[in-house]
């Protein structure tokens, strides 16, 4: 039976153009009135995610920064701001890279637009860093050596006593990885990149909020 799900947001629960399915909020509710815990984890900033928490209703812990910040009562940071800092400045300088506005809220990351298709030569560079790049497919982030959605999960999995069958997982890009751990139940929407697909328990037959709709009517299936 699954008693946590942990969901991502942009091109999940939202479109392309970033809008949120008002049916996914309802559902999210309803999910929550059967006893199952909801928690949303993005590589957006804090005070996105206490937006969504507060006005969607979420009833568990949520997570910026790709799980490198959480949200509960208070906010707590769990990786530091100097190498991703650094490294921003250094890419920046050399105008590989264009900055966020959202930056001005980070608190262990950075954000930013590569130029000139530096796509691979920033990757490649942050490994002498120790440094890790996600692309969400919004944006691109540098992060911390273990910052991902994976290091969220497992923060609840031990938080509220889970087994990893008792999770389930909804995601549709590269940075959602982290998180499709082996014995994780796992779907995704219709959009979601065929490498996810591929490794999910439940493919929706739409995309987006109205796709992860379907995936939560059927949460007592996984």
């Amino acid at each position: 039976m699954i008693k946590l799900a942990l969901l991502d947001v942009d091109g999940t629960l939202t479109d392309k153009t970033r809008l949120i399915s008002t049916k996914v909020v309802e559902t999210i509710r309803d999910v929550q009135k059967s006893g199952t815990l909801v928690s949303l984890v993005s590589g957006n900033v804090i005070p996105a995610m206490y937006a969504l928490k507060t006005f969607v209703g979420i009833n568990a812990p949520v997570f910026g920064e790709n799980g490198g910040v959480m949200l509960d009562a208070d906010v707590e940071v769990f990786f530091s701001m100097e190498k991703p800092k650094r490294f921003f400045d250094e890419i920046t300088g050399k105008g590989m890279a264009g900055n966020l506005m959202t930056n001005q809220w980070r608190l262990c990351s950075m954000g930013y637009f590569p130029k000139n298709g530096s796509e691979d030569e920033i990757i490649s560079l942050s490994g002498k860093h120790d440094l890790e790049i996600a692309n969400s497919g919004f944006s691109w982030h540098i992060l911390n050596r273990g910052q991902n959605k994976g290091y969220a999960l497992n923060y609840l999995r031990k938080r509220y006593s889970l087994d990893l069958d008792e999770i389930l997982v909804v995601g549709d890009s590269f940075n959602d990885i982290p998180m499709f751990l082996d014995k994780v139940k796992k779907a995704v929407p219709a959009n979601a990149e065929l490498q996810l697909k591929k490794k999910a328990d439940y493919v929706a037959s739409v995309p987006y909020g109205e796709g992860v709709t379907e995936i939560l009517q059927k949460i007592s299936r996984f």
